[in-house]
């Protein structure tokens, strides 16, 4: 499945992932500025998911439909290596996070893709393999963006990615 992310959702607390053809599919609420959450929502209001960040970390944990189902972490020096230890085992996000060009594999497969994509207003999109948690992989693209956007933060440069949506 292919969802579609736009650059303006930094600016708010609330943000639509759409599908490919611009129908609304899921509705995101929170930040990790002040709540330090996410809650991303069905577009009844029903919540899917739920990204919080650990207090004095930088790891963000995964809750899908409740449950704990990951955390999420960086890993080296650079940031081009992101861990999520799952209830799935291990997966690995690897690339150029600030570019928005990375892939997410589980054990060897590649499950994900983020690309930015040339348009008019900048937009990023996440290509799903079939057969994955969609919510599960947002998620996990949510909290790779909050974790990169912080990092940036701290060592005093500007907002990449996204603009940083989460704060």
């Amino acid at each position: 499945m292919h969802y579609v992310l736009s650059s303006k959702w930094s600016l708010v607390d609330h943000f639509v992932i759409t599908d490919d053809s611009g129908t609304p599919r899921f509705d995101v609420h929170g930040n990790f500025g002040v709540i330090q959450r996410l809650s991303l929502r069905d577009q009844s209001g029903q919540e899917l998911a739920l990204i919080k960040k650990h207090l004095a970390t930088t790891r963000h944990e995964i809750l899908v439909g409740g449950r704990r189902m990951a955390e999420v972490h960086h890993e080296g020096f650079f940031g081009e290596h992101y861990e999520i230890d799952s209830s799935m085992g291990r997966l690995t996000a690897k690339g150029n996070f600030g570019g928005w060009q990375y892939s997410i594999d589980h054990d060897q497969r590649r499950i994900a893709e983020v690309h930015r994509e040339l348009a008019l207003r900048e937009k990023f999109s996440v290509q799903i393999a079939d057969g994955q948690n969609d919510v599960f992989i947002l998620a996990v693209v949510l909290a790779i963006d909050a974790i990169h956007d912080e990092r940036r933060q701290r060592e005093g440069h500007t907002s990449g990615g996204l603009g940083g949506l989460l704060g």
